[in-house]
């Protein structure tokens, strides 16, 4: 304890030291490291998980890699049976949380468990659904035998390691939490870091885990700070106050060709899960009438917006899951740019006589040039002959339940590695999206498709189910997707080991000074 209140006092004084015009140079000496993230990645004690993984405060049983494939975490194997209805997963020798207790396979049926007992809950992260199906399917049990985590399902799952990558297999101690589900005090994890300080909004100070099963990582302290200014993050890392920019949107399009211009800097590039999304309220007119929903979707021009909005770090979007998710993603789908079909369908449906809304969130303005893109699609809209505006609000989802928007510009990824999610939990006729946000989907035969392709353990056959489920979206257009992003994170040519999966997560723990 008093060498952690050392290095938080160490923390804090340069922190006060920075305020007063005595800041470090980048590449610190003293075993700290100093990020920025464009939002707060501690949520805290009423959130199911209080960080985000990337915090390296709590590991998961299983994560993703840079092609959202599962691979081993605190699970180092896994293996089904019954035709997907049992799955059983063997644990990592020893490992400890950061109390210095052991894991067990108990401690991780006890989180699983607790999952099931709290949902649904809402998430600054990933929100837990009721009955946590999307998650682990229809749970008949889930219990420690031997060593090893057992699933029993009621139904077949043809990929539980991929639901349970990430945020859906979480584990920490069951001591940190209270009979109610909620964190009696700090999270106590596994992962390469500890939670020391948080000051909501602000930042977070991380301590290095000296029961890490990994061993020790190479920076004492981490200190992550929360600067929604895109350019106030850039100029904090030209400053040298910051010694690297990480987490969705680090960087907005437009300047990662600076940046990674500069020799001082290293951008790590990578394909992401995160895709723009166009989400329409069908559930009222205009875009209950499907013509006008197609008007709209005929009149955006995605080349453009991928290549110039968002400066080359995406590409257009087509079917509905993004490239990432490999051969699941079906191809050669795309929709035409054709504003002249656009006015034809506009002139046969009859335009609204109000302006359609386009609604965008304040918080993705600092993430992703939305205001621009808003902009954009207003005017391709208007040239279709549907007059729009735009709406910045802070409380979306509160707008969006009330009903008051037309269409919604957002990124959407999944906590895990399973496509699953985006059907299930978006646009399948009961899924919470749709119901509470009003997209006023219904469609049986896609909600047929979707549960087909989660019980399907073929995987050609469920790569078809897939296809087929993407087509048909494609033809209601419940959402469009507008472009697939990459996630641009920097790092000073002093930090080295930078590595981010599909999920735009970044390993903390492999972070090392550059000697």
């Amino acid at each position: 304890m008093r060498r952690r209140a050392t290095i938080l006092l160490a923390v804090l004084l340069g922190t006060i030291l920075t305020g007063c015009g005595g800041r470090e140079p980048a590449g610190r000496e003293d075993g700290r490291l100093i990020l920025a993230a464009p939002r707060d990645l501690v949520a805290g004690p009423r959130d199911p998980y209080y960080t985000h993984q990337t915090l390296g405060v709590w590991e998961p049983l299983v994560t993703v890699d840079d092609r959202l494939r599962p691979v081993p975490a605190l699970a180092v194997s896994w293996a089904s049976a019954e035709r997907g209805r049992r799955w059983t997963f063997a644990l990592r020798d020893g490992v400890r949380f950061s109390d210095g207790t052991a894991l067990t396979a108990e401690s991780v049926v006890a989180g699983i468990k607790r999952f099931l007992r709290i949902a649904p809950r809402q998430s600054a992260f990933f929100s837990l659904d009721a009955g946590m199906e999307g998650a682990y399917g229809k749970v008949a049990d889930v219990r420690a035998e031997g060593g090893k985590v057992t699933f029993v399902l009621d139904e077949p799952v043809a990929d539980l390691p991929g639901r349970l990558a990430g945020f859906s297999s979480m584990v920490q101690s069951p001591a940190a939490f209270t009979a109610s589900g909620d964190f009696a005090g700090k999270p106590v994890g596994t992962g390469p870091y500890t939670l020391v300080d948080w000051v909501k909004g602000q930042r977070a100070v991380l301590a290095a885990n000296p029961h890490h099963h990994g061993g020790a990582p190479a920076y004492e302290t981490v200190e992550v700070r929360v600067i929604p200014d895109a350019n106030a993050r850039v100029a904090a890392l030209r400053a040298g106050e910051v010694d690297g920019l990480i987490d969705k949107g680090a960087l907005l399009p437009g300047q990662v060709a600076a940046v990674a211009g500069d020799g001082g800097f290293r951008v790590v590039r990578s394909p992401s899960v995160l895709t723009h999304y166009l989400t329409f309220n069908a559930s009222r007119g205009p875009f209950s009438d499907a013509r006008l929903r197609e008007a709209a979707d005929l009149a955006i021009d995605r080349r453009s917006i991928a290549g110039t909005l968002l400066a080359g770090t995406a590409t257009a979007g087509a079917g509905f899951l993004s490239p990432v998710f490999g051969d699941l993603a079906v191809p050669g789908l795309a929709t035409a740019y054709d504003p002249v079909r656009a006015r034809e369908l506009v002139a046969a449906a009859g335009a609204p006589a109000e302006p359609v809304t386009i609604l965008i969130s304040s918080a993705e303005t600092g993430q992703f040039p939305y205001t621009d893109i808003a902009e954009v699609l207003r005017a391709a809209l208007e040239q279709a002959g549907l007059p729009a505006k735009v709406t910045v609000a802070e409380a979306t989802k509160a707008v969006m339940e009330a009903g008051d928007y037309d269409l919604f510009l957002s990124a959407y990824s999944v906590p895990n590695g399973d496509a699953d999610y985006l059907f299930r939990r978006f646009l399948r006729s009961d899924a919470s999206w749709n119901v509470e946000r009003g997209l006023g989907y219904r469609n049986p035969a896609f909600d047929e498709l979707v549960d087909r392709a989660a019980a399907e353990t073929d995987r050609a056959a469920r790569r078809d189910l897939y296809h087929r489920i993407q087509r048909l979206l494609a033809a209601d257009r419940p959402m469009i997707p507008l472009a697939y992003q990459d996630n641009p994170i920097v790092t000073t040519g002093k930090v080295g080991g930078v590595r981010q999966n599909a999920a735009y997560v970044v390993d903390l723990g492999k972070l090392a000074p550059v000697r």
